[in-house]
């Protein structure tokens, strides 16, 4: 079975789920590309593909145990994380030449790499910019830990202001005890604990902006299905109607030995086992959930449930196929560092396009 990227397969035309199940990635059918000159090279860019402006106008708020911006990759010489955005009047025109140069190609924006909302001049800075070139962005992401959002008043609106299709926050666990085991984020963030999380969940459910829940599987926190199901019945309490249950990316031998990767290592939840318990290959659902259906892409695959009142995506994610993906002449995303380069790729010396800093 063939699945093309973002091509959603209904339940009713899957008979076997279990050849889905592994390395969905490596089976999707690409579309053709299309060939793009910037910055006076041609290159040859996927349909649909998402832009990165790497989010780093501040260090972390978090440390999250499985933080991937920490994950060095063996190609790699250096990490986006560690070079925080300097000069923001450079930063911004250097982006805007990168937009214009791709004016006329659509694509999605995916806000993340580091917390966005840290610093919340930087992201209302950006969100203007946005909507100057808005025709280049039909879809729009935030990735988020809540921390700006739930201190910042001024963000929840900006971003719907903006058109954001949706923020995707990201919480291990409701207990807050547990949450932090895992997330750890800095003395003094509010969004550390229950209830200022709560509040900030309900005001982006008030605002026009979509939300998405993001649990990261772990056995420090959810790894169980019982658990899935207790976070679920959780996050239907508080209104949410989507949570995406991810899986920590495989790693295989791209990657170098770091205190990351060990604990990646040591606290992978096998989600093909917990996708055999919500439904077997003979199509047997567990009681209380109703398949919908799956999607893939060129690294990741999802199957996609409802419980209750909440769609359920189960994901699963391979950095080994990402980094496949990129050496095969197609760019498959792109992201904008803090050097002003842009690249196809996350590791900010590799698949690089050419720098935006100058005209």
């Amino acid at each position: 079975m063939t699945v093309r990227p973002n091509q959603f397969r209904l339940a009713s035309s899957i008979r076997e789920p279990g050849e889905l199940r592994d390395g969905r990635w490596r089976t999707f059918e690409p579309v053709a590309p299309v060939e793009r000159e910037l910055r006076g090279k041609r290159f040859l860019l996927r349909p649909g593909l998402t832009f990165t402006p790497y989010a780093n106008p501040a260090p972390c708020n978090a440390h999250c145990s499985f933080c991937s911006e920490e994950l060095m990759r063996l190609d790699a010489d250096r990490l986006s994380a560690k070079t925080v955005i300097g000069d923001f009047d450079r930063y911004f025109d250097g982006l805007s030449r990168a937009w214009s140069e791709l004016a006329g190609f659509p694509m999605g924006l995916s806000l993340s790499g580091l917390e966005a909302t840290a610093h919340p001049e930087w992201l209302l800075r950006l969100l203007t910019l946005v909507q100057t070139h808005g025709a280049l962005f039909p879809e729009r992401v935030l990735y988020t830990n809540g921390s700006g959002l739930c201190t910042d008043l001024r963000l929840v609106p900006a971003l719907a202001a903006a058109a954001f299709t949706r923020v995707e926050l990201s919480r291990c666990h409701f207990d807050e005890v547990i949450n932090h085991r895992v997330m750890r984020f800095d003395n003094g963030q509010p969004i550390r604990h229950r209830a200022a999380f709560e509040e900030t969940v309900h005001r982006i459910l008030k605002s026009r902006l979509g939300l998405k829940l993001v649990c990261i599987l772990n056995t420090q926190a959810v790894s169980t299905l019982a658990q899935v199901e207790a976070y679920l019945d959780e996050a239907e309490a508080l209104g949410v109607t989507q949570v995406v249950f991810r899986s920590l990316s495989e790693l295989g031998d791209v990657y170098r030995d770091t205190r990351e990767t060990r604990w990646i290592a040591r606290n992978r939840v096998n989600t093909r086992a917990l996708l055999d318990e919500v439904m077997t290959d003979q199509l047997v659902t567990r009681a209380g959930w109703t398949f919908v259906g799956m999607t893939a892409g060129y690294y990741y695959s999802n199957e996609v449930y409802r419980r209750g009142g909440i769609e359920v995506v189960i994901e699963s994610a391979s950095y080994v196929a990402h980094h496949e993906g990129v050496q095969r002449g197609v760019m498959q995303k792109l992201v904008f560092h803090s050097t002003g380069d842009l690249c196809g790729d996350w590791v900010p010396n590799a698949q690089v396009v050419g720098n935006y800093f100058s005209p």
